[in-house]
């Protein structure tokens, strides 16, 4: 993950607005994840303007593909992906200026396309935004700064999808656990990964809202132990019920 995040900024949420802002130098952005469906066919994004000057912002859905390792790409510009989200959302204001200390919320709402064949589509919503100030002479906005972008990951499924999901290689050592997660379907999944004591309940090491895509069906994790597993422990990936299901999985360590 952290490569992508290298990359790009990740950012989003479906449905209900929850003000915990991910902040990237002036611009703040509300959510980290857009999930559409026709029965989840509305999301909302909040872009806060958190400095003193304003803010000229441009939204798009920009087409990715997904990494052997299980990561988010880019496609060039002007190249089409094969699972591309754009078709499937409307989304509205495109563009915008936030003025000092104010917030725009941004609407997308999912477009049922008839005759449709169902699957998932994958993209990232790009905010980009660059600050303005006033030209001292002329009293005009000009830009100031370079333009920050956020980028989004939006997954639209536009029927009901099925996945399922089972641990691979297990391997536990004094310090660290390493665990595969394999999937079989036509649909992402994201949830929290726990490694969790079964007699006290106690979660010895966890990775939280990760996500496993049917592309890249294979996911390898590695979580650090502060101290060594010394009872019988168990291995558990629970998908995130806002995000398209409702899988657990587990695996006992003896």
């Amino acid at each position: 993950m952290a490569n992508f995040i290298g990359k790009t900024t990740l950012i989003l949420l479906f449905n209900c607005f929850i003000f915990t802002t991910f902040n990237t130098d002036a611009v703040s952005i509300s959510t980290k994840r857009l999930y559409l469906t026709p029965k989840n066919d509305t999301a909302s994004i909040y872009v806060v303007n958190s400095e003193n000057n304003t803010q000229r912002c441009q939204l798009s859905i920009r087409d990715t593909r997904i990494t052997d390792d299980s990561f988010i790409e880019l496609l060039p510009a002007g190249e089409v992906a094969a699972t591309s989200a754009a078709n499937f959302i409307r989304f509205a204001p495109r563009r915008f200026e936030l003025g000092p200390k104010q917030n725009q919320n941004v609407k997308l709402v999912y477009r049922r396309r008839p005759g449709n064949v169902n699957g998932e589509h994958k993209g990232l919503f790009a905010i980009k935004c660059e600050t303005l100030t006033k030209n001292a002479k002329s009293k005009e906005l000009v830009t100031l700064e370079a333009i920050i972008v956020h980028n989004v990951p939006v997954i639209v499924q536009t029927g009901d999808l099925k996945v399922n999901a089972a641990f691979g290689r297990v391997k536990l050592t004094d310090n660290r656990l390493e665990v595969n997660i394999d999937i079989e379907g036509n649909r992402a999944i994201t949830g929290d990964l726990e490694l969790v004591d079964e007699s006290s309940g106690e979660i010895l090491a966890f990775k939280k809202d990760m996500t496993i895509y049917w592309e890249s069906p294979t996911r390898q994790v590695f979580l650090s132990l502060e101290n060594s597993v010394t009872g019988p422990a168990i291995i558990r990936f629970t998908e995130d019920p806002n995000f398209g299901g409702d899988l657990l999985i587990e695996y006992p360590i003896k």
